[in-house]
């Protein structure tokens, strides 16, 4: 007879056996060993099956919370995760724990549930797939939990021991990116332009290449390489041109071009391009605005809230009480600032920041600006108490983020540093993420004068913009004039009683002036 699992003859019939010159006994022996060996084989097989469709299972359950991640869907996907995970021994089961991991510290921000998941997968899985993303994946939990010296040699630790101990997986140069952004963000500048230029020549074609390429502009830039570091951002345009970081390039290029081509050539670094308004051409009580994602500029009236598009069309009006200034958060969202105390962002329940006086009471803090940092963490002017406050994204006081610093208006730059304007004394004081003093801009120093300073904002490449009025002061990084801007009085796109300024990706000016009582948009 023939076993459907075995795909051969395999005889169980003593008769069989007789026909070959067997004994009755001894055919009965051979009956019995073949027999057995074909009930191991059907269990072998059928095991073998079972597996395959776990195997298989779990690899559905793997695809599907991954589409549910990539839609936002992080419940779905959570539990598709987790299902993976009653199959331990199936080959995709580091992958559900790397991408549990990665919603811990992606979405839930939970460093330390993070941490555990990628130690698991590390010590369960050491040899998988997923081991040397989970390596990184530390790394990166690392730089979230601090930027301090030490933190950032460990995480740069992190990232160099995965070309040492998976050396030739596709996490290298993944580690080799993370390890130079470890040491732009410690400060490290040069060592970081060079552990960039050694990815790009040790792996040319990864897509991450473009990624490093700009942080290796952005800190060119800083150092005042500024012609080297057009050139790689140019190299990103006509190598990766696909990439997302292509368009970032190009506006990068545009605000490099504007200061320092256009300028030294005596030309002015902007000309007026539009103006923008509401209703009949103006915007009505003004308060303040911001621009968000895709660039859209949020403006905050006496009443409401107004998104409005590239081109100045109103793509929607929310309800705001009363606010007293608008900024935006991280995800591009805009918070508006109010009398009581209160942050609010459209859809969500209002965030009421207080801070204890000496009595104990709880006093709502009264606030005219406010920035939020790489962390979630919110910065306050506290103008009465002549202090810079910080709160947690849910609310919580967690202390004064500087003492002294009196200030109405609020910006901040790439890596956290915080530019505070003080109107009274026509001065803009530079902090560090820690809050320490980094940069003072006195009333007058070479080439200018403040005499009337009404905001302040940084560029995508942490140039500092100064409004005063009538005209617009722009500093280096390193915190020198690099130009000034304003139009004369009677000319297109004039300005005379600038109230506030917000910068676009690529560093367009939009200026509200209270004399027209419209948005003027300069390029």
């Amino acid at each position: 007879m023939k076993s459907k699992y075995l795909g051969a003859s395999v005889s169980c019939l003593p008769f069989l056996a007789a026909r070959k010159g067997l004994s009755t006994r001894a055919a009965g022996n051979r009956r019995r060993r073949t027999c057995l060996v074909a009930g191991v084989c059907v269990l072998l097989a059928g095991a073998s099956g079972v597996r395959a469709q776990d195997e298989e299972m779990a690899r559905r359950l793997l695809q599907s919370g991954q589409k549910f991640y990539q839609d936002r869907q992080y419940k779905e996907a959570l539990d598709d995760f987790n299902k993976v995970l009653q199959y331990p021994k199936s080959p995709v089961a580091d992958d559900a724990l790397y991408e549990i991991a990665r919603y811990q510290f992606e979405v839930l921000r939970d460093l330390k549930a993070a941490d555990a998941t990628a130690d698991r997968l590390l010590k369960e899985y050491a040899s998988a797939d997923m081991a040397p993303r989970a390596q990184v994946l530390k790394g990166r939990i690392s730089l979230a939990t601090g930027l301090t010296p030490d933190l950032v040699s460990s995480a740069i630790a992190n990232f160099d021991r995965v070309s040492r101990l998976y050396a030739g997986t596709d996490a290298v140069p993944e580690a080799m990116y993370y390890a130079g952004e470890a040491a732009r963000l410690g400060g490290r500048r040069e060592e970081a332009i060079t552990r960039f230029a050694d990815l790009a020549t040790k792996y040319p074609a990864s897509p991450i290449v473009p990624r490093g390429l700009l942080s290796s502009a952005w800190s060119l830039v800083q150092i005042g390489q500024t012609g080297r570091a057009l050139e790689l951002l140019q190299r990103i345009r006509n190598q990766f041109p696909s990439s997302v970081e292509a368009p970032v390039a190009h506006a990068w290029i545009t605000i490099l071009y504007r200061l320092y081509i256009r300028v030294p050539a005596t030309q002015p670094a902007y000309a007026f391009s539009s103006s923008i308004g509401t209703a009949g051409g103006k915007i009505r009580d003004f308060r303040d605005f911001g621009i968000g994602s895709n660039d859209h500029l949020f403006v905050a009236t006496k009443a409401s809230l107004i998104e409005l598009g590239g081109t100045g069309e109103v793509i929607k009006s929310t309800d705001a009480p009363d606010p007293r200034g608008v900024f935006i958060d991280r995800e591009g969202r805009p918070v508006t600032i109010h009398e009581d105390g209160a942050l609010r962002v459209a859809g969500q329940p209002p965030i009421s920041l207080a801070t204890a006086k000496p009595d104990g009471k709880l006093e709502p803090v009264h606030m005219d600006g406010g920035v939020v940092t790489s962390t979630g963490t919110v910065i306050v002017t506290n103008h009465d108490q002549k202090t810079l406050v910080r709160f947690s994204p849910e609310g919580k006081p967690e202390g004064d983020f500087a003492r002294d610093v009196v200030a109405r208006r609020l910006a901040i730059a790439d890596l956290d540093e915080v530019a505070a304007l003080d109107g009274d004394s026509k001065s803009v004081v530079v902090l560090s993420r820690d809050g320490k003093v980094v940069t003072r801009i006195t009333e007058r120093g070479t080439g200018y004068q403040f005499r009337q300073p009404t905001d302040v904002a940084f560029d995508r490449l942490g140039h500092l913009y100064v409004l005063d009025r009538a005209a617009v002061f722009v500093f280096s990084p390193q915190r020198k004039l690099l130009t000034t801007f304003s139009i004369p009085e009677k000319s297109p796109g004039a300005f005379t009683n600038g109230e506030a300024l917000a910068l676009d990706s690529a560093a367009r000016l939009f200026v509200f002036d209270g004399r027209t009582d419209s948005v003027q948009v300069y390029r």
